[in-house]
């Protein structure tokens, strides 16, 4: 079961600030344990990008080609 609740940010600070500092100390843990899920995350879209897919120099002179023959073709019309 899973239960949502919208907090203000202003009353969710004040009560981050009324925890004892053995709380507090354990929210920091969870909180830094947390951030290297999102690196990663991070990480794996880079990885993506830098070895993703690319046109070949055949490729773009293919869709250059295209380009100009489209292009030819709406001046025509």
């Amino acid at each position: 079961m899973e239960i949502k609740v919208e907090v203000p940010f202003q009353q969710l600070l004040s009560m981050v600030k009324a925890l004892t500092p053995a709380q507090k100390a354990r929210l920091r843990k969870e909180l830094d344990e947390e951030k290297p899920a999102s690196d990663n995350k991070e990480d794996d879209f880079i990885h993506f990008l830098l070895n993703g897919p690319v046109y070949s120099d055949k490729d773009i002179a293919i869709i250059e080609e295209n380009r100009k023959s489209i292009a030819a073709w709406r001046t025509k019309s």
